[in-house]
C-alpha cells in the first residue's frame, strides 16, 4: 500500500503542470527565419512553430507567440522572466545565460548542383576547388569561408538558385528544408549532391523562469522525438527525406 501511494504521488509529480502564477504565461520571441519562423497572413508559421504548438499543447501551459527583430528577441528573453527566445544557437557563451529547451530544430546543410552537372561530391573537400553560393548572415556561408571556401553571398537564400542556373556558382550551399521548400516551389531541375553539416538550435529561457516548467517541457519535446511526432512535422516539408532523424 505504501509502494503504491508513493508510486502515485511520484507520477503526480512527474505529470502535473508546474503552475504560472494567476495571468501569466510563457511568451516566446520568435524573429523571421523562413520557413522555419515567419509571419504567413499575420499569424506565425514554419517548422519551429510548428514543433513549439506541439510541445505547449502537450505540456498544457499558457504562451503566446511574438515576433520581433533577432537581437531584441534575445535581450527581451535575457532580462524578463517567463520570456523564451526561438531558436538560438545553444553555444558555451551563452550556456549559463538561459535555461534551455534543446534541440527544438535538427538541420542539415548540403550542397546542390543543376541535375546536369556531374561534380561527384562525396566529401567536403571535394567542392573545395568550386565556387559555392550562399547568403548574407547565413551561418553555413560563414561556416564555409572560414574554413576557406570560395563563397559568393547573396542577398537572399533563393537568389542562388538563379545563380546556379546561369552557371555563376557551381555549387549551392543550404540547409536541406529550406532548399526542399525553395526547389518544390520553383519545380526546377536541381539534386542534392552531399550533407556535410548538421547544426543544432535551442529554445532558450530566462533564468527566472520556473525551472520545473523548463524541465517539463525538456522531457516532453525528448518524449516527441521517440514517439516520431517531430519526424511527422518535418515530414510536412521534407516528405519521406526526413526519415534521417530516425537514423
Amino acid at each position: 500500500m505504501t509502494r503504491l501511494l508513493a508510486a502515485c504521488v511520484t507520477w503526480v509529480l512527474l505529470h502535473s503542470v508546474p503552475a504560472l502564477a494567476e495571468g501569466e504565461k510563457i511568451q516566446v520571441l520568435a524573429y523571421a527565419q523562413p520557413p522555419f519562423m515567419e509571419l504567413r497572413n499575420d499569424r506565425p508559421a514554419g517548422l519551429a512553430i510548428d514543433i513549439l504548438n506541439m510541445l505547449f499543447q502537450r505540456v498544457e501551459v499558457d504562451y503566446s507567440i511574438l515576433f520581433l527583430p533577432p537581437k531584441r528577441a534575445y535581450v527581451t528573453a535575457l532580462s524578463e522572466a517567463n520570456n523564451c527566445v526561438l531558436a538560438i544557437e545553444r553555444s558555451q557563451a551563452r550556456e549559463a545565460l538561459f535555461q534551455w529547451v534543446s534541440p527544438i530544430l535538427i538541420t542539415r546543410h548540403g550542397f546542390y548542383s543543376n541535375l546536369t552537372d556531374n561534380y561527384n561530391i562525396r566529401t567536403l573537400n571535394d567542392a573545395k576547388p568550386l565556387v559555392i553560393g550562399s547568403y548574407l548572415g547565413s551561418g553555413v556561408g560563414e561556416y564555409l569561408e572560414k574554413l576557406g571556401f570560395n563563397v559568393d553571398l547573396t542577398s537572399s537564400n533563393d537568389l542562388n538558385i538563379r545563380k546556379l542556373q546561369l552557371k555563376r556558382v557551381n555549387l549551392w550551399a543550404s540547409d536541406t528544408i529550406s532548399a526542399a521548400v525553395i526547389i518544390n516551389q520553383s519545380s526546377l531541375p536541381i539534386k542534392l549532391e552531399h550533407v556535410f553539416l548538421t547544426t543544432l538550435s535551442a529554445m532558450g529561457c530566462n533564468l527566472n523562469t520556473s525551472s520545473a516548467l523548463v524541465e517539463r517541457l525538456q522531457n516532453e519535446l525528448k518524449s516527441m522525438y521517440q514517439d516520431q511526432s517531430i519526424r511527422q512535422l518535418y515530414r510536412n516539408y521534407l516528405g519521406q527525406d526526413a526519415d534521417w532523424l530516425s537514423n
